[in-house]
């Protein structure tokens, strides 16, 4: 088995573990959901939803109803299917599948690294550009919405992962990752579509008593972990909109508040605090 297959094989198996966490995933799917229907067309808007994985996080006959089209996309076809079958919503000629796609167009970069590799420019490059380029000719773009669900945290896990996490080029590895997800996002959208990244900000291993936080003092952690740095590096939602406003390809979202509100997703025994941020392409 090569490195990029072992890579592959890891992600299959973070889905195999919650598969059966269909209950678990009651709130967060159902919040999940309500982010994706936002400004939906019934019969008319186009979904696509990267790294749908078992499908736990979407109310797929919700979503089916709010749009014409949905688009499921993960490298991990068998969980496409199995999600959608467990759902009752294998035949509807609404619901396409694309399995076997690797929505983050890089496991063939990150299957080389190793704790001392030294990482040239044409990778981080590759990070940034290969998954609007390359994915762009493989899914049917002009989406009415793009949205990415807790996906960009597995891509750097996988950086971390694959570097271990003393590595001096991994910061530099994951603003490439980031960049390149939120390129894919803003390319796969139609002029006037919109991407919704659905993403975990910090979990309770590092913010103990998160669990216990009512829904009013959710909001009111996310400046003070800015301050502190108690976050997923790279995706605290200041950052997250720094790096939007910084890709001249796409800009915050005007038509609805670029960050939604909070809320808490409990799977595993950890409990993370998890946010929507929306932006659009720029004029093309």
């Amino acid at each position: 088995m090569g490195p990029m297959d072992r890579l592959a094989r890891r992600q299959v198996g973070f889905n195999t573990t919650s598969r059966d966490s269909w209950d678990v995933f009651a709130e967060h799917r159902r919040r999940v959901s309500e982010e994706l229907i936002l400004g939906a067309e019934a019969g008319r808007s186009r979904l696509c939803v990267l790294g749908a994985g078992n499908a736990n996080d979407l109310d797929l006959p919700v979503l089916l109803a709010a749009h014409g089209e949905v688009h499921l996309v993960d490298l991990d076809g068998q969980a496409l299917a199995m999600g959608a079958s467990r759902q009752g919503v294998t035949e509807d000629p609404r619901l396409r599948l694309h399995g076997g796609v690797d929505a983050s167009a890089a496991l063939s970069v990150l299957s080389s690294w190793h704790p001392l590799a030294d990482l040239r420019e044409e990778d981080f490059e590759a990070l940034a550009s290969w998954p609007a380029s390359r994915l762009a000719r493989v899914l049917p773009g002009g989406f009415d919405r793009v949205a990415s669900t807790c996906m960009i945290t597995q891509l750097m896990e996988t950086a971390i992962h694959a570097l271990g996490p003393a590595h001096r080029q991994l910061e530099r590895a994951e603003r490439a990752l980031r960049a390149g997800h939120l390129r894919l996002m803003g390319r796969l959208a139609a002029p006037d579509g919109e991407a919704t990244l659905i993403t975990e900000v910090v979990a309770s291993d590092t913010l103990p008593g998160l669990a216990e936080c009512s829904p009013e003092a959710i909001g009111e952690l996310i400046p003070g972990l800015r301050r502190t740095g108690n976050h997923f590096r790279a995706l605290h939602p200041q950052q997250l909109l720094d790096a939007i406003r910084a890709e001249p390809s796409i800009m915050p979202s005007a038509a609805t508040p670029p960050v939604s509100t909070p809320w808490l997703w409990r799977l595993h025994g950890h409990t993370y605090l998890v946010v929507g941020m929306r932006f659009r392409p720029r004029q093309r």
